[in-house]
């Protein structure tokens, strides 16, 4: 079959896709594959080989020996309707008394993480309950459908709008909650393995994919560690369920577990990151909210925080991981920023205007961290002129009376680390 019409689709890489793609030679029963060029690499794209399938062609899915998990949709479905998603096609499926159901299409994905969540969680209704992989790799996702619900995306313009702002911080708040229970549940399957060096080397690919003009590092923190992440999260990902009076409870949040799909294509993670990055994904969702003034959404993040450590595993919640001269969360949200600008790009859309103010400020944020570095080499000098005037009174190198001078340099290390500590960015 000939490359399907899909390059206007909402899930397309258009913007760096230059040239036609052509069919690649391996596929999963039912599909073709399509390697579709980047201007760094080659990516593989799967598409159903009779288009987006009616009823019939839908259930004929189920005999695949690649489905998982609960796949019973697929055979009780009366009607499907197709719309187009941000990872893919969605179909809405009627399966009688099993309610109503979602089908997801990825023709991109890398790694298979959608039911990597899935099985992580086990019975959770947020997360896909079945799927079809192939080679390790998502390309179909079946949910219980939950498009009733608001998000706390929805739902937080919608306080902010009313002027609700007590409903707003704890809205957030709760949203930070869920994200820190998230977390938590993920300490038995967290890589101890400090991975530095590789955390950064991929700062390096996503300034390059975006021609970005900055350039940072970080050393990363001992209890900075790699775990199981969300990768997509944002307040558009958890759900707000109804109270009694059936209007939005901003205390009963969910958090909603997708596939990775083109976005993971486009920039795959190769190792583990650490819940740091969840976190700075979800500043910039804050960021990204229609309304309010810069004040509030910096109030929103303290909430946000606030909420995410006390729910999240304390040694990752401690000032020695949120130590923004190690890294912290900035450093996650810079590779936030630059992937805001990647996926703008992608898919052809204009860039955020606070997207660009963070990378206008980078530099801003950098010279600060530096003079702070000069407070914490001068803490380190008079640390060392201590030790020094100890050692050469006691081995009378010098004469006590010279030695006292040297020793009194110590007085001067707790306030310089003080105000070295003051300096760090906020980890909100």
């Amino acid at each position: 079959m000939g490359f399907p019409d899909v390059t206007d689709e909402p899930w397309f890489p258009r913007g760096f896709v230059s040239t036609n793609p052509v069919p690649a030679e391996h596929a999963p029963v039912g599909f073709a594959s399509f390697e579709v060029p980047l201007p760094w690499t080659t990516t593989v794209m799967l598409w159903p080989n009779t288009g987006l399938p009616n009823l019939e062609g839908l259930q004929s899915w189920s005999e695949s020996e690649d489905l998982w998990g609960d796949t019973t949709c697929l055979r009780s479905a009366t009607s499907l309707d197709w719309t187009s998603g941000l990872l893919g096609p969605t179909g809405k499926m009627d399966c009688g008394r099993d309610g109503i159901w979602r089908i997801e299409i990825l023709p991109f994905d890398h790694d298979g993480h959608g039911r990597r969540l899935s099985e992580h969680h086990g019975g959770n209704p947020y997360v896909a309950q079945g799927g079809l992989q192939w080679r390790g790799r998502d390309v179909l996702l079946f949910w219980r459908d939950l498009g009733a619900w608001p998000s706390a995306a929805d739902v937080l313009e919608s306080l902010i709008e009313s002027e609700k702002l007590d409903d707003a911080r704890i809205l957030i708040e709760e949203c930070g909650r869920a994200l820190g229970r998230f977390h938590f549940s993920t300490v038995e399957v967290a890589d101890p393995t400090k991975v530095a060096k590789r955390w950064n080397e991929r700062l390096k690919i996503l300034e390059e994919r975006t021609k970005s003009s900055t350039l940072w590092r970080a050393p990363h923190g001992r209890r900075t560690v790699g775990t199981l992440t969300h990768r997509n999260f944002s307040l558009h990902n958890i759900v707000v369920l109804n109270d009694i009076h059936s209007k939005p409870n901003p205390e009963d949040v969910h958090i909603l577990f997708p596939g990775d799909g083109v976005y993971g294509a486009l920039i795959p993670l190769e190792h583990r990151a650490p819940a740091l990055q969840d976190l700075a994904a979800g500043y910039r969702s804050i960021e990204r909210i229609e309304g309010g003034s810069s004040g509030m959404r910096i109030e929103l993040r303290r909430c946000f925080l606030d909420g995410w450590r006390s729910t999240a595993p304390p040694r990752w919640a401690s000032d020695d991981a949120l130590d923004s001269h190690k890294g912290g969360v900035p450093i996650w949200e810079y590779e936030q920023v630059l992937k805001e600008v990647l996926y703008a790009r992608s898919f052809d859309k204009e860039i955020d205007s606070r997207t660009r103010w963070f990378l206008n400020h980078v530099d801003r944020i950098q010279a600060g961290m530096f003079r702070a570095r000069t407070i914490a080499a001068g803490a380190l000098t008079c640390t060392a002129l201590l030790g020094f005037g100890i050692y050469a009174g006691v081995t009378e190198l010098l004469d006590w009376r010279d030695a006292i001078p040297l020793m009194l340099c110590g007085l001067a290390v707790p306030p310089l680390r003080q105000l070295y500590r003051s300096l760090a960015p906020p980890p909100y």
